[in-house]
């Protein structure tokens, strides 16, 4: 458990994504449910207002925990709004496709989400968004 907590491996890092990645859809289906239940909202804008309840935790929990990154925050924080852009896209695609083409349930799109999105995000995150840097000659960081 230690070394999941305190390494700097890609298993301790998927790990500790896939920590915060729970907490964060956590809250992305909490909002989801509660905007069609008790909101009337249907379910593709109810799930892409939850998938941006989602974001700040998400940031915040991977930038300083799941990657522990000290990069440029600024740069990280732009690279990360451009991956959660495809991720909201990829959020609305499988409730839509899950409610309208699939005619089921918006739980399964759901259940679409929280699977499809985790992938690419963990690819996205840890080789771009926190990308270890590295200096080159000149003090220039790529």
């Amino acid at each position: 458990m230690r070394a999941l907590i305190n390494g700097d491996h890609i298993a301790a890092r998927a790990g500790r994504f896939g920590i915060v990645g729970v907490a964060s859809g956590l809250v992305y289906a909490v909002v989801t449910m509660a905007l069609v239940r008790m909101g009337g909202i249907a379910p593709v804008p109810a799930s892409i207002a939850g998938y941006c309840a989602s974001v700040p935790l998400g940031f915040v929990g991977h930038r300083r925990f799941s990657f522990r990154s000290r990069g440029a925050w600024t740069a990280e924080a732009l690279r990360f709004c451009a991956t959660q852009a495809m991720n909201i896209a990829v959020t609305a695609g499988a409730m839509h496709g899950a409610t309208a083409w699939l005619g089921v349930s918006y739980v399964w799109g759901m259940v679409g989400a929280v699977t499809l999105v985790p992938l690419a995000n963990f690819a996205c995150l840890n080789l771009w968004v926190f990308r270890r840097q590295t200096s080159v000659p000149g003090g220039i960081t790529p």
